[in-house]
């Protein structure tokens, strides 16, 4: 893949069982060899262990604790719970939004091969319109696990996460040189993500890839959406290996040039947000184990709808 210039996305097992659909995704993570654990997965498991950790001893207080009951116990989440357990949903949403580029992408390549378009001639369909919603969620989704992120590292200061819910309230807020009141905030400084601005200030400001990746995604959720320029309203294939016939689908973005292809844009983003929120659930210093359920865990037993 390397040789032919094709990025590595994910692992997507695909099952089906008894006629219902089900599907896992394992993100490629820089910097790691074992895709098992995504992001997503490490992040709902920091909400789960909370959750049960505080949830438990309220629920085993019930003699019979109702549906209801048990809801509310659940949903009364602590806050590093209710912050993490976002965080999770939307590292999940980016990946059913890469996913479903993706999908777009192999189902394109198959209808221009199908009629032996490959002579580079561009085209485009109603089928676009999915693109442009998907491109829209990655980025709309990004912004948010960042947003959650930002939370997360304010509550580890001491901050109020009701005014310091974001990635600039955060930074905004910051003063000083030191870091080390949160190892997710150190995490940033380190990748060159944040960074003190020109002394004699000691205000913080973004830095490197989330200063560029806060900006494109400004651009296609506030300042434009994708597929309203022309060039971004047409796809084409082009030929990576005439031996073996190998070619590839190609939708432009026009961002700083029209020679980038839109998914290789966000993949290049898709990698560097798995490489960050790994390593920050991993410094979160929550447990990230997956949770073992025993007979302990069994609050009750429904059999109505045994078959």
């Amino acid at each position: 893949m390397a040789q032919r210039g094709v990025r590595f996305v994910a692992y997507q097992q695909i099952i089906w069982t008894k006629g219902e659909y089900n599907s896992s995704w394992a993100p490629f993570i820089p910097g790691q060899s074992n895709f098992a654990n995504s992001p997503a997965d490490l992040w709902g498991r920091v909400a789960s262990n909370l959750g049960r950790e505080r949830a438990q001893p309220l629920i085993r207080a019930i003699e019979k604790p109702t549906t209801n009951q048990i809801e509310a116990i659940l949903d009364a989440q602590s806050e590093p719970e209710r912050l993490a357990r976002s965080i999770s949903l939307s590292l999940r949403n980016l990946d059913t939004s890469v996913a479903e580029i993706s999908a777009f992408y192999h189902n394109e390549l198959t209808s221009f091969l199908a009629v032996g378009k490959v002579n580079g001639s561009r085209s485009s369909s109603m089928r676009d319109q999915t693109l442009y919603a998907l491109v829209h969620s990655f980025f709309l989704h990004l912004g948010s696990a960042r947003d959650y992120l930002a939370a997360f590292t304010a509550l580890e200061l001491g901050m109020d996460t009701t005014k310091t819910d974001s990635m600039a309230r955060l930074i905004e807020a910051l003063r000083g040189p030191d870091t080390s009141g949160s190892p997710i905030l150190q995490l940033l400084a380190s990748k060159g993500y944040i960074r003190p601005r020109a002394n004699p200030s000691a205000k913080w400001e973004a830095a490197g890839w989330l200063s560029e990746v806060t900006d494109i995604r400004n651009e296609f959720t506030h300042r434009r959406t994708y597929g309203q320029t022309t060039v971004e309203q047409m796809g084409h294939v082009r030929l990576i290996d005439a031996e073996v016939g190998l070619y590839r689908y190609f939708r432009p973005i026009l961002w700083k040039t029209s020679d980038n292809d839109v998914f290789d844009v966000i993949i290049n983003h898709y990698e560097s947000v798995n490489e960050l929120f790994f390593s920050a659930a991993e410094l979160s210093g929550h447990d990230t184990s997956i949770i073992h359920i025993n007979d302990n865990d069994i609050i009750s037993v429904d059999m109505t709808n045994r078959r």
